[in-house]
């Protein structure tokens, strides 16, 4: 079965936006599955309880229709285009992929071609001589037919990719450190951070420093505004939501990994990115009529896309980390972090506001956001890509801005992910220093705090579950907060013999025990594993007759051991 379907022809594809990556997956699967796993690529998430989306497709950065135009679509390289066939295989219903060791063999076949094609165009592989780039390995790798394809040079002769090498080298992160080597997503991470800066996405809309006007330096970012056509508006649009894509998961991976941030606030001279709907719709909106947005990250939400509701939950989480870190430091620790809590505190009501003002029918005057700088050099320009029909019309289907069931989604997961920012501010990382308490943290205000957020944090698991039983809607990312918002009541629980039953608490952790359960059923986490074990464990040692079973407690503490947040920890990047 597995023959025939390698030897079924190239010609079966339906979308020409493949097209560039046909020729090396002959031998791996057919045009077909490739157009059927780009289907589940164009699956928004929480939209379809059966064509479930990627969890490692966060967002699709690229505009939808811009992927399935019949006869130009964007040009995507071969090395961007295995990569996201590769992270959407390992999750997909297809038929072919049911087949008994056929996932694992298409898997391991696309990431072998994905970091194959990748290798070629990554600057790390090429050095400067005089006149070009040499490769240190000239030898070329046997999958590849053709001679390797030289990466651009910048100004100063260095070796420069492009936005589909640093989007290649995040997606090749995120599945990775979403599999069960975690911490070895750094060698990609790093080269997507560095390749990012390299590119300057992080100085994209950096304002002009020209003493005089018009600009005199041909290299200035002010040049960049000069060129108002859709098809720039695009591309440069393409290059921010990438850069606030590699933001986010920053933070995100910052927490998940105990590890500084790689990309300082400070270093982001990026306009926020635009609404979805007028992402989706940028060659039927008149330039007059896009937004204007300001400098740097959004802090409030705005809607039901990564985003517009996720991208600034990360932008306060990097504070918290931030002033986490500040608070270990040996000479500035000791400083008194007063001012940086209530500042960050003020962005969490400000947020959960702008979240509450959010209509569950999505009003359109939600979602766009109110003119705060004009931006510049903004006319009209080239024809975008026409809409077209499609054979799968749930795929092609546009952008709804006003999908009530998404909505309520994306309420509920930032609801719980707001009350877990809460809890990290006040409270500790650690699960095992947490239960030692040798600060008494527990007589402290900050801990009040904690608890009480923690309990909400367990509601808002019931809401969770209740609209999303599966948990698909954001399940790659959701479980580091799940996590971090359970070790109060692993804490409650644990302290049960002594303060005597709670029910409440009980009851909390419950719902926590059930949603660490349906997670790993949606996407098998071995962190998830261990701290619903060691949870259940205690519920039930509480539970019994009263009696501590000492070897049992040895075994939930070296359970909790594996995955630590104190100095010089690597969280879950075992």
């Amino acid at each position: 079965m597995l023959d025939f379907f390698h030897k079924a022809p190239n010609e079966d594809c339906w979308y020409k936006f493949l097209e560039p990556i046909l020729p090396y997956i002959r031998n791996i699967i057919p045009a077909s599955v490739a157009c059927d796993l780009l289907d589940i690529f164009l699956t928004d998430p929480g939209s379809s309880l059966f064509r479930v989306a990627s969890p490692y497709i966060l967002t699709r950065v690229f505009r939808k229709k811009s992927i399935i135009h019949p006869t130009a679509p964007r040009y995507t390289t071969p090395a961007l285009l295995a990569t996201i066939l590769w992270c959407v295989a390992q999750t997909a219903d297809v038929m072919m992929l049911h087949v008994p060791g056929s996932r694992a063999k298409v898997v391991n076949d696309l990431y072998d071609l994905a970091t194959s094609l990748i290798s070629e165009r990554d600057p790390d592989r090429w050095r400067r001589i005089h006149g070009g780039l040499r490769a240190e390995n000239e030898t070329p790798h046997p999958r590849l037919p053709n001679a390797p394809t030289v990466p651009k040079t910048t100004v100063n002769n260095e070796p420069a990719g492009e936005i589909d090498d640093v989007l290649t080298f995040i997606l090749l992160s995120i599945a990775v450190s979403g599999s069960d080597f975690k911490s070895d997503c750094y060698k990609w991470w790093s080269k997507a951070t560095r390749l990012a800066f390299s590119l300057g996405l992080n100085r994209e809309d950096e304002q002009c420093a020209g003493p005089v006007t018009p600009c005199a330096n041909p290299l200035c970012s002010c040049k960049k505004d000069q060129d108002g056509s859709i098809y720039n508006m695009e591309l440069r649009e393409e290059r921010r939501r990438v850069f606030w894509l590699l933001y986010a998961l920053d933070r995100h991976l910052a927490l998940s990994f105990n590890s500084a941030l790689t990309i300082p606030d400070s270093y982001c001279e990026v306009y926020s990115p635009l609404p979805e709907a007028v992402w989706e719709n940028l060659d039927t909106i008149p330039p007059s009529e896009i937004p204007a947005r300001r400098i740097g990250p959004p802090t409030t939400a705005s809607g039901s896309a990564f985003f517009e509701y996720f991208l600034p939950l990360m932008a306060i989480l990097g504070d918290i980390i931030e002033v986490h870190h500040r608070r270990r430091h040996p000479r500035l620790g000791d400083l008194d972090d007063s001012h940086s809590v209530a500042v960050i505190q003020g962005l969490l009501s400000t947020y959960e506001m702008s979240l509450a003002a959010l209509s569950s029918e999505g009003n359109d005057s939600n979602i766009i956001p109110l003119p705060i700088h004009t931006p510049k050099g903004i006319v009209a320009g080239m024809p975008s890509r026409p809409s077209i029909s499609h054979p799968h019309p749930s795929s092609a289907a546009p952008y709804n801005a006003g999908d009530p069931s998404k909505m309520r989604l994306a309420k509920a997961y930032s609801t719980h992910i707001l009350h877990v920012l809460h809890v990290l501010l006040h409270g500790k990382w650690d699960a095992i220093s947490m239960l030692d308490d040798g600060d008494d943290w527990i007589t402290s205000k900050r801990f009040n705090e904690c608890a009480s957020h923690a309990i909400s944090a367990s509601q808002s698991v019931s809401t969770i579950l209740t609209i999303d039983p599966e948990l698909t809607f954001m399940s790659y990312l959701f479980g580091i907060y799940l996590l971090q918002g359970s070790f109060i009541l692993l804490l409650f629980a644990d302290r049960m013999p002594q303060l005597g039953p709670n029910e409440s608490v009980a009851q909390a952790c419950e719902n926590i025990i059930r949603a660490h359960e349906v997670c790993v059923v949606t996407l098998s986490t071995e962190f998830q594993k261990n701290f619903r074990t060691v949870l259940r464990s205690t519920l039930y040692s509480v539970q019994g007759a009263g009696t501590t079973n000492w070897d049992e407690h040895r075994s939930r503490r070296r359970a909790l051991s594996l995955y630590r947040w104190t100095k010089g920890a690597k969280g879950l990047a075992l």
